[in-house]
């Protein structure tokens, strides 16, 4: 004769089946990646790549918030983005907050230094963390953003020797005057370019006078190198930004000297080169330090923040041909290993 099983158990089974996933998913430490910018720009998209090759390995429960700077770059736009990420985190209470870039710390992250109930870890800062009050603060740690120009030099000054050219080369930066070049613009002029003589730098704010820059740095300069075009104004008068693919198309059909970026995107938007920092480690410097918090208690102040130490090389074959330039192999190998060689 069958036995059954008493339905009162089996529904105490299943109850108790709920609450133990119940608890392990309420249990789980609670990560907040907070993006200043949209998940297709392609720095973030890239931090992001570095951060997942760390935190995919763990059982963290883990949400994302993209602000959207970079299309929205209205101070009220970015006040209401900030509002919505500060809702999430009231409601939500992450353990770890990992903000990158500076919009996520002067809206969002900021307001939550020396709080005991929530870490912050942050990456992609082009200035100082002491903006933000994280130098004095017990619960933030994080990684510094900073070009890597010894890099862009040796760059420079080999394609230079390369043509035979023995005088003093000649650079322009010309870039948008969005806060973050501001910021860099501080570390390109405090950086020692000799022999390379640095020439003013062009902060523009539309394509008219991009275009203006650009012309006057083919009569000046041997090199321009850009920091970002990505806030360009199509015209003063309208607050539509410029596509980036035809920022560079028509820089590549009109600069008569090389031009080299220092973010990868330039080569995807159809540049040459780029010698740029590298998005991968913010992530993965970032996000291992979130793992040593929560995994291994480690107080953030007991964490040095840390400033860029890598960078990746971006390059186009076909581009760099048409302007008869010819990097040395490591260069090449270099842009194949990381997958950003295009032909």
């Amino acid at each position: 004769m069958k036995k059954h099983v008493p339905y009162w158990i089996i529904i105490l089974f299943f109850a108790s089946f709920c609450s133990v996933i119940v608890w392990y998913n309420i249990a789980k430490p609670r990560v907040l990646v907070l993006h200043s910018y949209d998940a297709n720009y392609p720095w973030s998209r890239d931090v992001t790549v570095g951060i997942n090759r760390v935190l995919s390995k763990k059982t963290y429960a883990i949400r994302w918030y993209y602000m959207d700077a970079k299309r929205h770059p209205g101070k009220e736009s970015k006040e209401s983005a900030g509002k919505g990420a500060r809702a999430l985190i009231d409601n939500w209470r992450p353990d770890v907050i990992i903000a990158v870039d500076d919009d996520a710390q002067e809206y969002v992250a900021k307001k939550y230094a020396d709080r005991k109930d929530i870490k912050i870890v942050f990456a992609g800062l082009n200035g100082g963390h002491d903006l933000y009050g994280y130098d004095k603060a017990t619960n933030v740690t994080g990684i510094l953003e900073r070009k890597w120009y010894p890099a862009m030099k040796h760059a420079i000054l080999t394609i230079h020797q390369s043509d035979g050219k023995r005088a003093p080369v000649r650079v322009m930066n010309i870039s948008d005057n969005s806060e973050s070049v501001q910021k860099d613009e501080i570390f390109l002029k405090a950086f020692d370019w000799s022999p390379v003589v640095l020439m003013e730098s062009r902060l523009v704010k539309t394509m008219d006078e991009w275009k203006l820059a650009v012309k006057d740095a083919n009569a000046k300069a041997d090199f321009i190198i850009t920091d970002n075009y990505r806030k360009l104004l199509l015209d003063a008068g309208k607050k539509v930004l410029m596509k980036p693919g035809d920022v560079i198309k028509w820089t590549m059909a009109n600069t008569t000297i090389p031009i080299i970026g220092t973010n990868g995107f330039i080569v995807e938007d159809g540049g040459m080169l780029a010698i740029a920092t590298s998005p991968f480690e913010q992530g993965e410097v970032a996000a291992g330090m979130a793992v040593q918090i929560i995994d291994k208690k480690v107080a953030p102040k007991d964490i040095p923040v840390v400033s860029t130490k890598q960078f990746v090389v971006y390059m186009n074959k076909k581009k760099l041909n048409e302007r008869g330039i010819t990097m040395p192999g490591i260069y090449e190998a270099f842009a194949r290993a990381t997958n950003n060689y295009f032909e």
